[in-house]
Formats: C-alpha cells, sequence, structure tokens
C-alpha cells in the first residue's frame, strides 16, 4: 500500500510540473469468488489456478499491432491415459491430440480483452487476400468488392509453441464414464479421486520488419484437483472437441491451458509496454490538421507534437532502415474525435505539416502497475 501511495503522490508531483501522465491501472488482477487481487510482476511462483480467472486493467495509452500465428504443437501428443485400479489405459486417435485451432481462439480472445492491441489477421490472411484478388478479376460489382493495398502490417508477431501436453486421471472409483473398458470414450462425464492437466508453452515474440525474436519464456501450467467431477463429452478417444469452451474449459488440461495462456499474454504485455499515443498526419491545412489517431487514442483536448520526417538511413550491410531524424514543428490541441481519426488546431506550429509527417502524444504513457506483493484473492 505504501508503494502504491508514493506511486501516486509521484504522478501527482510530475502533473503538477507541468507534465501529463495518462491515469494508471495494475496491469491486471487475480478474480476470486469475492474479490480480486493485483499481480505482481512476477508471476511464476504463483499457483496456477489463480491465473486462471483473470481481468485486465484498464488502458488508454497506445495500441501496438499485433500478428498471431497459428499455434504449434511440438509436443508429440496425440492420446490421453486414465490411470485406474485396472492399469493404465491409453486412448489414442490421430484426429484428437492437442486442439490446436481452439488454443488459437484462447490467444486471440485474452489478447483481445487486455485492450492493448490492435490485432490484425494472419491465420487466415490467404482468404482474405483470396477475396481481394476475387474482387480485383472483376467477377464481383466493383463497390462492393474488398480492395487490395488496405491489409494492415503487423508490428510484432506472436506464436505460441506447445512443448508439452499431458492429462492424467487416476483414482479407485471403477464408474469413470461407465465401465472402463479399452477405446471406450467418457461420454458421461469425470469421476475420479484425482486429476491433473499439465501444458507447456513456449511464447515466442517476433519483430515483423526484421525477422528477429526478440524475445522467448517457456511457461509451465498445472492445475491439479483432487475428488473432480465435470460434466459434458470427453476429450478421450473418437470424441471430438464439440462445445470447446464450454466443455474444454472444465477440465483440469483445458484449464491448464487457460491459464498458461494468460500467462504468456502478462509476459507479453510487459515485454511491449506502455507507449504513448501516436500516429501520422493525413492531411492540413493553415487551420486544421486531420491525423489518423481516433477515439482509442487521443481525446478532446489532448496536445499532440509535430515531428517532421527526415532522411531514412539504411543500414548497408543488411538493408534494414535504422530510422531517421526529425525535427520539431511544435504543438497541435486535438478539437474534434471521430472513431478512425481526429482534427486538430495549431497551438504553436512553425509552418503546415505534411502527409506522413508524425504526431506524438505529449501525454506521457502511464506506467505498467504491480502489486508490491501477491495477496490471494478472497
Amino acid at each position: 500500500m505504501r508503494l502504491r501511495n508514493l506511486q501516486v503522490f509521484t504522478l501527482f508531483v510530475l502533473a503538477f510540473s507541468g507534465t501529463q501522465y495518462a491515469v494508471a491501472d495494475y496491469v491486471a488482477y487475480s478474480v476470486g469468488d469475492k474479490g480480486r487481487s493485483p499481480l505482481p510482476e512476477r508471476v511464476d511462483k504463483i499457483d496456477t489456478k489463480y491465473l486462471l480467472n483473470i481481468e485486465w486493467g484498464g488502458y488508454a495509452g497506445r495500441k501496438a499491432r499485433l500478428g498471431v500465428l497459428e499455434v504449434d504443437n511440438d509436443s508429440g501428443a496425440n492420446s490421453y491415459t486414465v490411470s485406474t485400479i485396472m492399469g493404465d489405459i491409453n486412448y489414442s486417435d490421430s484426429s484428437t491430440g492437442v486442439p490446436v485451432n481452439g488454443i488459437d481462439a484462447i490467444v486471440i480472445d485474452s489478447l483481445s480483452q487486455t485492450g492493448r492491441f490492435r490485432l490484425v489477421e494472419r491465420t487466415e490472411l490467404s482468404n482474405v487476400l483470396a477475396e481481394q484478388d476475387l474482387a480485383a478479376s472483376g467477377r464481383i460489382a466493383k463497390p462492393s468488392g474488398a480492395k487490395t493495398g488496405k491489409v494492415l502490417g503487423a508490428e510484432y508477431l506472436v506464436q505460441l509453441v506447445v512443448t508439452d501436453y499431458e492429462t492424467k486421471t487416476s483414482g479407485t472409483d471403477k464408474g469413470i464414464g461407465g465401465l472402463l473398458t479399452k477405446k471406450v470414450p467418457l461420454l458421461g462425464g469425470v469421476k475420479a479421486g484425482s486429476s491433473q492437466g499439465r501444458v507447456g508453452l513456449n511464447l515466442r515474440l517476433i519483430d515483423a520488419e526484421t525477422s528477429e525474436i526478440t524475445f522467448t519464456k517457456q511457461i509451465e501450467s498445472v492445475i491439479k484437483e483432487t475428488n473432480l467431477a465435470f460434466g459434458g463429452a470427453g476429450l478421450i478417444g473418437d470424441i471430438g472437441l464439440g462445445g470447446f469452451m464450454s466443455d474444454y474449459s472444465k477440465t483440469p488440461i483445458g484449464q491448464a491451458v487457460i491459464a498458461g495462456v494468460n500467462q504468456a499474454v502478462f509476459e507479453l504485455i510487459k515485454q511491449i509496454g506502455s507507449k504513448s499515443a501516436e500516429g501520422s498526419v493525413v492531411k492540413a491545412d493553415a487551420t486544421q490538421i486531420y491525423t489518423n489517431l481516433g477515439q482509442d487514442s487521443v481525446a478532446v483536448g489532448d496536445r499532440l507534437q509535430v515531428l517532421k520526417k527526415g532522411e531514412e538511413l539504411i543500414d548497408p550491410e543488411t538493408g534494414i532502415s535504422l530510422g531517421g531524424s526529425t525535427t520539431s514543428m511544435g504543438e497541435i490541441e486535438v478539437s474534434q474525435v471521430q472513431e478512425k481519426f481526429s482534427i486538430a488546431k495549431p497551438v504553436s506550429l512553425s509552418g503546415t505539416p505534411d502527409r506522413g509527417d508524425k504526431v506524438v502524444s505529449t501525454k506521457a504513457a502511464a506506467p505498467l502497475e504491480f502489486a508490491a506483493s501477491w495477496k490471494k484473492p478472497r
């Protein structure tokens, strides 16, 4: 609590001195039945079950453009084992194994819930391009056809690789989905003495411009339950993942995946961090400047610094852009905000900005906030 008060006091002093800061919230909360508890910066030592139900903190800064690559399975898992008093029984089917499509959906949903990213399609990009090619062929009425050259580029690419995937149910109760015999699916739900789901996930963050892997982290997620009872279609044998989120999320292995994905997204936020809103000039004259910053980035009254682009520097050995010099032209103030753009008026400009000149919010991005210590939610 003392640290939290000190942070608030520091922001107050800086604001009083003339520096504006966005309002800060904790990055994420673990939610219990009767309350929630903010997460500390290190969550590796927290019991996995407290990472299952996460509420993401509010965020009003710049949203990074993120492309989510297809989940890859390197675990080799394509079977499930149930241990009973009659011995271990293995259920395998090439059509089951690790449900990568369902995990893809969990990753995208978790990233979207944070409110910190603009997600751009990458796993189904071929379908998007095919639709654009069809429109360009002249076979579709022009007003309704998808236009080419509008696909957003990603700043970062993120991928999860499943490195371990293990589920095990054991106990002395013979009634596990009925009498257990080889290749009998668990249609009647599960009732057992104990059950465990264990998942290993490797998180990879890739710079989309250079293809460099800028961050990687191995995550181990384990959910243990005793006297477990859950219904719905089983994940064993010839049964598919019908009603994926409703049934899969009730199982220890499904919950281990969800908690592991939440931890991966938490680590991703720590790496990308918070940034001030920035965009570009769309068009400008002596009295009005249009920018591509919409209502999710700026508000009426916000001030933006205008930066004139200088010469771009290219590395002669790699051909990669090293950036370039910029010159400040002064400040503008936002007077109108629409969904995808804003209009500003000059405050102290040395000239009329050109299309493509950069604009950066003078309001400093809120720092990432973490709990000073971990307390279990009620």
